[in-house]
């Protein structure tokens, strides 16, 4: 069990430790993959951790609201103080096999919000497989440019709330990310800040299960 929640999803980081996972469903597709990485918060307090500003992080109704779209989530609470580099190497290892195995890249999605975003970037990074999909939300900024010199691979979705003091949009990065085969952005104005990352608010659910499934 990891962090308390493991019974609530369908497919967890059990994969990330190498177990198998069905390449095909009964009606012979494949499924759809999408790692969601969740923000700071709720490495420090847990899947239903309260910030003063933004109220409760609900994790596990993302989770719930991501599988409701028919999604295989690949997802933990990931420990405190996670190192996003080592935690991303994790997750390109993780998904090389899945493509050995058989699954196509445009099945694979890679989310992440807040630091999970610094995550999602990096794989894209150093993955570097066309055809996979990364969706970004709330933490395109100068800070990760100078920190981690990503250079984006992929189809990239890009999604920011304009009153996020945090993340804002990602054509900064985008230009200098010479493998993006694929960009969008959405530009939200919930007035919700960073807090939208918070919740399975359908302003950023929708585009990004579109985006998994397009």
């Amino acid at each position: 069990m990891i962090g308390g929640v493991l019974p609530l999803f369908l497919l967890l980081i059990a994969a990330l430790a190498g177990c198998s996972t069905p390449s095909e469903r009964s009606d012979g597709t494949q499924p759809h993959y999408f790692y969601y990485l969740h923000g700071r918060s709720v490495e420090e307090q847990g899947p239903r951790g309260v910030s003063p500003v933004h109220g409760a992080y609900d994790y596990p109704g993302i989770i719930a609201a991501l599988e409701a779209e028919g999604l295989e989530v690949v997802s933990e609470v990931r420990a405190r103080d996670t190192d996003v580099s080592a935690y991303a190497d994790r997750l390109v290892a993780d998904i090389r096999r899945r493509l050995e195995g058989g699954i196509a890249p445009s099945r694979i999605t890679v989310a992440g919000a807040s630091k999970g975003s610094v995550i999602a970037a990096l794989v894209s990074t150093r993955l570097g497989v066309d055809g996979v999909r990364y969706v970004l939300l709330a933490n395109c900024n100068d800070w990760l440019i100078r920190t981690h010199d990503p250079r984006l691979s992929g189809d990239v979705l890009s999604i920011y709330e304009t009153s996020d003091d945090i993340g804002g949009t990602c054509v900064p990065l985008i230009e200098r990310s010479s493998r993006v085969r694929r960009f969008e952005e959405v530009r939200l104005e919930t007035g919700l800040g960073h807090g939208i990352v918070y919740r399975p608010l359908q302003q950023w659910v929708a585009p990004a299960v579109r985006w998994a499934k397009r």
